[in-house]
């Protein structure tokens, strides 16, 4: 939680930047004009974003043998949230030990799940962008892309590699603490091998593109509830919204602080002014980062409640 609190300050920091290096006042009145009818608009589609990847998480527990009721399944995955704002996201891992808590399963099982989801979710986030780059041309959005297919190529030769990831197995199995644990490794390994296999893919990063997809468009609600003219275009929103997350995933800044805004709000300018873009930015942010968090949160107290009165 600490984490969160600390990301939660460097947030305010960053965003405080966005607004004075824009148009501090234009800012306050373009938000201030927003309309309360439009907020859960905002949050329907983001809401939808998350039963998408809740369907991958549920199906990928399946895989690994892990099969819990869906009701129990959906309050761990939504207690992750809480831990978004953390590098790569892997702070989600404590999902996995909320399910060894609460049902004895081990964490070398079920964080194969969250490292899956990870990497399929950043799969889909690049054939997002390849669309958006299809329909709005962007040399900048192309060097995030790039780097994004770089990135999750390489862990994902990592992973499926078995003398890739045998060698750092066997080197750090040199170290005598970590020898006992080698069973746990290759459980890990074997699990990373279905969860990234052709069957698994052609299920799971459909959904991210669906689900993703669903949560770009939050950027063109925003821009019609700003009354920015002209609409702004499904493709440019897709190809900002991708591109700024890949930028803060592969830079593992915790929840992209920082680079997934300059990014999103640099591809906006192509239609709309800084000020706008940067209101835009800001108000998709929070109502799909900030909004996925407090959930968390919340979801996360009422786990450790009803632990604590067993």
């Amino acid at each position: 939680m600490k984490k969160t609190v600390w990301s939660l300050i460097l947030a305010i920091a960053v965003y405080t930047a966005i607004v004075f290096l824009s148009d501090a006042k234009q800012v306050g009145d373009a938000i201030s004009g927003i309309a309360l009818y439009w907020i859960p608009l905002f949050l329907s589609l983001s809401l939808l974003n998350y039963l998408l990847r809740f369907f991958k998480w549920h199906y990928f527990l399946g895989k690994v043998n892990v099969h819990i009721p869906w009701k129990e399944s959906l309050s761990v995955f939504i207690a992750g949230f809480s831990m978004t704002v953390s590098p790569g996201k892997l702070g989600e891992l404590l999902k996995c030990y909320l399910l060894r808590d609460r049902r004895n399963i081990p964490v070398s099982k079920t964080s194969p799940v969250v490292v899956a989801e990870r990497i399929t979710d950043l799969l889909s986030m690049i054939f997002i962008a390849v669309i958006g780059l299809i329909l709005v041309q962007h040399k900048g959005a192309m060097v995030a892309v790039a780097a994004g297919m770089v990135f999750v190529i390489a862990i994902m030769i990592f992973l499926l590699w078995e003398k890739a990831f045998g060698f750092l197995t066997n080197l750090l199995c040199r170290i005598k603490p970590v020898e006992k644990h080698r069973g746990n490794f290759e459980q890990f390994h074997k699990n990373c091998s279905s969860l990234l296999d052709m069957k698994s893919l052609l299920i799971s990063v459909p959904l991210g593109i669906l689900s993703w997809g669903v949560e770009a468009l939050v950027l063109c609600l925003v821009a019609l509830s700003l009354g920015i003219e002209p609409a702004l275009p499904v493709g440019l929103a897709l190809l900002a919204h991708s591109a700024g997350t890949i930028a803060g995933a592969v830079s593992m800044i915790p929840g992209g602080l920082g680079l997934t805004e300059i990014t999103i709000g640099a591809i906006l300018t192509g239609a709309m002014s800084e000020p706008d873009a940067a209101v835009t930015t800001l108000i998709m942010r929070f109502a799909t980062l900030w909004f996925a968090v407090l959930l968390g949160i919340i979801v996360l107290g009422i786990i450790k409640k009803k632990n604590r009165s067993l």
